[in-house]
């Protein structure tokens, strides 16, 4: 039972700091300050709903892709925890890349995808689901999703009590903070990815 807790907590503290809520707060509050609270709240609702489906998506038709793709795990390690290294440094940015983009339902885009599901997230669900797929494993998985998800949502409803509380200044600092623990997972899946493609090579 503590074996699963601890689990469930690693894959939920990872898909967390991938997610990185706490970089979209700013880019979410420029884009809704002018709305209601009502609306607002059904933005977030929308934008929760969005993101969790994106994400089973990739959990149970993630195998499906990398056979149809013919990509290896180890290379799946590598070319994702290059793009994390690169999104943990655009992080690092006044305004990433992946976050300049004109709303048409913000809600879905860009809110729910890219700025908080983006490439960092489905890669690591990828790679998650990839390396064990029992049922067990998978479940914790999805709860870790849901969780995320939750918490995600969580943050953006009270993004204003938030801000309030802990300053603008702060909050982006809190998404800086993120991006090194994003840093640090892109480096551990490259070592994995490299030390699996040359054991793969010497077999």
């Amino acid at each position: 039972m503590v074996e699963l807790l601890v689990m469930l907590t690693q894959y939920y503290v990872q898909l967390l700091a991938i997610m990185n809520p706490f970089s979209a707060l700013p880019t979410y509050i420029s884009l809704t300050e002018r709305l209601g609270k009502v609306e607002r709240e059904r933005i977030v609702r929308r934008a929760f709903w969005a993101m969790l489906t994106i994400m089973l998506v990739f959990t149970f038709l993630g195998s499906t892709i990398l056979e149809v793709f013919n990509i290896s795990l180890a290379s799946l390690r590598i070319g994702g925890g290059i793009v994390l290294m690169v999104l943990a440094v655009d992080m690092l940015g006044e305004m990433p890349r992946t976050k300049r983009v004109e709303p048409t339902d913000m809600a879905v885009v860009p809110i729910a995808t890219p700025l908080i599901v983006g490439p960092g997230t489905l890669t690591t669900i990828l790679l998650l689901t990839s390396s064990e797929r029992t049922l067990m494993n998978m479940a914790l998985i999805v709860v870790a999703e849901v969780v995320a998800a939750a918490t995600t949502y969580l943050i953006l409803k009270f993004s204003d009590t938030l801000v309030r509380f802990l300053s603008v200044s702060t909050v982006r600092a809190l998404g800086r903070f993120m991006s090194i623990i994003i840093a640090s997972v892109a480096v551990d899946m490259i070592a994995k990815g490299v030390y699996g493609y040359i054991v793969s090579i010497y077999k």
